[in-house]
């Protein structure tokens, strides 16, 4: 796998991370919303469902540890399943170690015939509590010759990320643009969007999620 693949898993795993680490404990009640409940829940079984028909009809290498909180360490078994033939990771996932079959977080890799990563999902929950989950996102990923870019849409189709990196005109470039700042007004921000190099970046992408808020 490649290390510019590796780090955007790290950056996602990063983020399920600190949403989990912060709940450690039992948290306290919060407002439910009915419609993301059902919406989000629904998501997740139909990661599930990708990440079982992807490893279906191949030879998958699995690799396993024990992961956890201070309150409870051996939480979760972490499983890697890596396709053998290609050496792509296909799906990262966390089940509770009292409930094997049970997802704490989930992360699926979809790639292209060309071998690049053009989707990634993510669902987690929080421990002790799984009404939804705690997070939900979509990675849509392009390339556009030297750039790889990604937009990162939750499931609720909101657009909260934004990354590239790579080179342009000779240079090695990377923007990175947080949920505030794809809505700011500000000098800066509104010139790096009339910017060539983000131009490049996300040319001809769309700045919807559509049909990908179906794992796919």
């Amino acid at each position: 796998m490649s290390n510019k693949i590796s780090t955007i898993t790290l950056m996602l795993v990063l983020l399920v991370s600190s949403a989990t680490l912060l709940a450690a404990g039992k948290p306290a009640p919060m407002k439910e919303d009915a419609v993301q409940v059902k919406s989000w829940n629904h998501f997740s079984e139909l990661l599930l469902a990708l990440h079982k028909q992807q490893i279906s009809d191949r030879k998958i290498k699995q690799t396993e540890k024990i992961g956890g909180y201070s309150d409870n360490p051996g939480y979760y078994r972490e499983i890697t399943y890596v396709d053998e033939k290609s050496g792509r990771l296909l799906s990262n996932i966390q089940w509770e170690t009292e409930n094997p079959d049970v997802v704490h977080s989930i992360q699926v890799y979809v790639y292209d015939n060309k071998g690049r990563l053009v989707r990634d999902y993510v669902s987690a929950y929080l421990p002790y509590q799984r009404n939804a989950p705690v997070q939900t996102l979509i990675n849509l990923h392009h390339y556009n010759n030297g750039l790889h870019s990604f937009r990162q849409f939750d499931g609720s189709k909101d657009l909260v990320y934004e990354f590239c990196e790579g080179e342009f005109k000779g240079k090695t470039q990377q923007i990175r643009l947080f949920e505030d700042d794809l809505v700011s007004n500000d000098y800066e921000t509104r010139q790096l969007f009339k910017s060539p190099v983000y131009k490049a970046c996300f040319k001809d992408m769309s700045q919807k999620l559509g049909k990908f808020i179906r794992p796919q």
